[in-house]
C-alpha cells in the first residue's frame, strides 16, 4: 500500500511540474510576422505586421521594439503606441492567448521584437 502511495505522490508532483510548466508564459511566446501588402504608399511599400499570442495565457501590456522605427504612414496610435525605443500594442489592452493583433505601416521594412508583457496572473499560479 505505501510503495502505492509514494509513486501515486510521485506521479502528483510531476504532473504539477508539468503543468506549472505549461502556464507559464513570457512575452517570448509572442510571435510577429510580417508581409508585403503589395501595395505602395508615398513611393513606399506597405506592410502587414501580425502579432500572435502563442502562450496558453492572456498577456497585456505587450511591448515591441521600435527604436528607428519611421514610417511614412503610421500606424494608429492605439494600435501601437511609441514610447521612446519601444512601442506599446493595443494600448496595452489584453491579447488573448492564441490572439492575434494586425496593423499596416509604409516604409523601410522593420523587424519588430517583443520586448516586454504582463501575463494574467492568475494563470501561472
Amino acid at each position: 500500500m505505501t510503495f502505492a502511495l509514494k509513486y501515486f505522490v510521485v506521479f502528483l508532483l510531476l504532473l504539477s511540474v508539468f503543468n506549472q510548466g505549461m502556464c507559464r508564459c513570457t512575452f517570448g511566446e509572442i510571435q510577429i510576422g510580417t508581409v508585403r501588402t503589395g501595395r505602395e504608399i508615398g513611393g513606399q511599400p506597405e506592410w502587414k505586421v501580425a502579432v500572435i499570442n502563442t502562450c496558453t495565457c492572456l498577456q497585456k501590456h505587450v511591448t515591441l521594439s521600435c527604436r528607428g522605427f519611421s514610417p511614412v504612414k503610421p500606424v494608429e496610435p492605439w494600435l501601437l503606441l511609441p514610447q521612446g525605443n519601444t512601442c506599446l500594442l493595443i494600448k496595452g489592452g489584453a491579447l488573448p492567448a492564441g490572439a492575434t493583433a494586425h496593423f499596416t505601416y509604409a516604409g523601410q521594412p522593420y523587424i519588430f521584437r517583443p520586448v516586454g508583457s504582463t501575463v494574467d496572473p492568475s494563470c501561472n499560479q
